[in-house]
């Protein structure tokens, strides 16, 4: 997985490579443009002569600029009048011997002026989809695709609305921390058994994210355990661990799914609390999903990260297994 600091290097690399290849294609175009129109090339070489010398008259008399460069001008439009006339009469176009960038408005640098180009934007969304481990799931788990017929209606005893209701509930909710997201995000902790759709939330509420162009990295407790270790215990200074690092507390939206299943000892409960305190303090948003409930949750992690947890908004998920539903419908 990419940080967003390799996605942004990855991205000006490919960019430094397309315009490798666009001028590549020119030149090819050139030459043989060259081959059949030799006179052609006579005029390119011509008008880069013109525009040295229009340079050095400037530069030696800038007070008589426009008498200096008025035959010069001239020259040069009668050159380029004959080029496009022997292009023409050829088939061809001038713009054969100039560069074809993929996008006009950047010229494939990613930026026009300081500004960051939209195709950049673009680029650097599409390779988060990847880093974030959900480009494939997304397609078919988005709030699209969310089905509360999928949930029974009958009330529950115990909870006093039927499954059906709560996921009406839950549905709004999640529709609602996208659409706030940014100004009063806060925290969401979702739990209940397994099967009920908290990872399919988790999904629908990374793709929406991710189609704004916010940040959002994606990872199992196992995975973020896993990188958490990596971090900490590698022997040798690495750029990639520093910048997964950063990332883990910088990224717009953490989601940690299955929180609870991961192998528990000292170093994972003292990490999982540094990030959740970290990202706090930064006003950085995180969602969690898990099978404990909330006694559970006290019993295995300590008070400092249960405190921490009790202030995240929390969604219970019950009801019967929906991959259950579903194969019984099939």
């Amino acid at each position: 997985m990419a940080t967003r600091t390799q996605i942004y290097r990855e991205v000006m690399r490919e960019y430094d490579a397309l315009r490798a290849e666009k001028a590549a294609q020119m030149r090819q175009r050139r030459e043989a443009v060259y081959r059949r129109l030799p006179r052609v090339k006579e005029i390119e070489d011509a008008l880069a002569m013109l525009g040295i010398q229009t340079a050095k008259l400037v530069l030696a008399s800038p007070g008589d600029i426009m008498a200096a460069t008025a035959n010069m001008q001239a020259e040069q439009k009668a050159l380029q009048t004959e080029r496009q006339q022997l292009l023409e009469g050829a088939g061809l176009t001038p713009q054969m011997l100039e560069m074809e960038y993929a996008c006009s408005a950047c010229q494939d640098t990613g930026y026009v002026g300081n500004t960051p180009c939209n195709c950049l934007k673009r680029r650097i969304m599409d390779k988060m989809y990847d880093q974030s481990n959900i480009r494939r799931i997304v397609q078919v788990e988005n709030f699209d695709s969310f089905d509360l017929r999928l949930y029974s209606d009958r009330v529950s005893k115990k909870e006093g609305i039927s499954p059906r209701e709560n996921a009406t509930n839950i549905l709004r909710q999640g529709l609602a921390f996208v659409e706030r997201f940014g100004e009063e995000s806060g925290n969401l902790l979702l739990y209940g058994p397994t099967g009920l759709g908290k990872t399919f939330l988790c999904s629908c509420i990374a793709k929406e994210l991710l189609d704004k162009g916010y940040v959002v990295l994606y990872l199992t407790a196992g995975q973020l355990f896993r990188k958490l270790e990596e971090i900490r215990f590698s022997k040798e200074e690495d750029q990639e661990q520093e910048d997964w690092d950063k990332e883990l507390l910088e990224a717009d939206l953490l989601i940690i799914d299955d929180l609870g299943t991961e192998f528990s000892t000292l170093f994972t409960t003292s990490e999982l609390f540094r990030l959740l305190n970290d990202r706090k303090l930064s006003g950085k948003s995180v969602m969690i999903s898990t099978n404990l409930n909330p006694e559970e949750i006290t019993n295995q992690y300590s008070d400092r990260i249960t405190s921490r947890l009790r202030e995240y908004r929390v969604l219970q998920f019950f009801g019967e297994d929906i991959r259950l539903v579903k194969k019984f419908r099939r």
